[in-house]
């Protein structure tokens, strides 16, 4: 060790100095590559992460500040839904249909002579349910019955009304009526229809 020491006290300065610069260098690479370059690199990786942590907080806190928002329209899309399968159904549901237009017609004071459903036929989206119908009373009522029949929630069209055989009864003319009651369902993607006949 005292021969190192000397043999450094010796060196010229220029060489001393050199040999400082060149150890401290040393220790900066080597203090470089053995910590700081991983940590940098592991800092950059946990910077990465944050920021993408950091959007994904971002974007999820929009969805909860607009949640009112998307639950509003929710519930009117829901609503619209709604208001759309009572106009048109996936289900013929046609017991309901029959009463609905039963207690319409008696409200109207008809009597009714045949009520005979004729199956459902495919068009394009839906299918239309037709019923073929044939009533007793007044044109007033007739009327009155039609007019009831237009303003169900389901969508009923009523065509090929005849009116023939008036006739006097206790003062009031009555006819006798026969039409044709059309209902429609949607077909889902288009289902099969049932046809007359089939279970």
């Amino acid at each position: 060790m005292e021969k190192l020491i000397e043999r450094y006290a010796n060196t010229p300065p220029r060489e001393r100095y050199g040999a400082i610069g060149v150890t401290i260098l040393l220790i900066i690479v080597g203090f470089w590559f053995l910590f700081w370059s991983d940590q940098s690199t592991q800092l950059e990786n946990l910077e990465d992460q944050y920021r993408a942590v950091e959007n994904e907080r971002a974007e999820k806190q929009a969805y909860v500040d607009n949640l009112a928002k998307y639950e509003a329209r929710l519930n009117e899309l829901q609503e619209s839904l709604n208001q759309a399968r009572e106009q048109l159904p996936d289900d013929p549901d046609v017991p309901q249909l029959l009463a609905q237009l039963d207690n319409r017609a008696r409200q109207s004071g008809l009597q009714i002579d045949r009520f005979e459903p004729k199956g459902e036929l495919p068009k394009d989206f839906v299918a239309e349910i037709g019923f073929d119908m044939n009533v007793r009373g007044s044109y007033h009522e007739i009327a009155s019955f039609i007019d009831s029949v237009g303003k169900l929630d389901r969508i009923v069209n009523v065509s090929g009304i005849d009116m023939e055989q008036p006739a006097t009864v206790n003062q009031k003319v009555v006819v006798k009526s026969n039409f044709t009651i059309k209902a429609y369902r949607f077909i889902e993607g288009g289902a099969p229809v049932k046809q007359p006949g089939q279970p």
